[in-house]
């Protein structure tokens, strides 16, 4: 979706909200496709002293398999956006956090999915305390323990065995 934020830019106060389908089923994280269904985003353009605010919000079901049992697990997800959008920077706003939009023409799907992209988990759990696979035998240790007998540690590496 594109949005021309040019009136924006030349009148104060100036607001405008919308909300619109974002389609991320086509991508994939690690062999994996997580959105089985389409985001639902809102959003919120408000104009002051030539820039505009963007306020969003997403809502998503996230589908993956648990980093440590690879169970699947869905989640869903509700996160926030704020950017300050302006057309060009003066000196004064070069250190700040600003999206530079200089032929007034915004991406909102691009800064969306980046946004999106950016707010996933980088390891994705069933529960906080999953304990994971067995490394011998494979067995899920969430269900129950195996039976395997412990491995022989590395006397090398002996010493840190005693810090468990």
């Amino acid at each position: 979706m594109i949005i021309d934020l040019k009136r924006f830019f030349q009148a104060d106060g100036l607001s405008e909200s919308f909300s619109h389908e974002l389609d991320l089923s086509g991508m994939e994280l690690g062999g994996v496709k997580p959105f089985c269904a389409p985001v639902k985003t809102s959003s919120r353009l408000t104009a002051f002293g030539g820039s505009v605010l963007l306020q969003a919000e997403a809502a998503y079901t996230l589908t993956m398999p648990c980093d440590r049992c690879f169970e699947t697990v869905s989640r869903t997800c509700m996160p926030c956006f704020s950017h300050t959008l302006v057309q060009e920077l003066s000196s004064q706003e070069e250190d700040g956090d600003w999206i530079l939009v200089p032929d007034g023409k915004l991406d909102l799907d691009g800064l969306l999915q980046e946004d999106i992209l950016l707010d996933l988990p980088v390891k994705f759990l069933c529960r906080e305390d999953c304990k994971g696979l067995c490394p011998t035998c494979g067995q899920n240790l969430n269900e129950g323990s195996c039976g395997c007998t412990q491995r022989e540690v590395d006397p090398r590496l002996a010493v840190l065995q005693r810090l468990l």
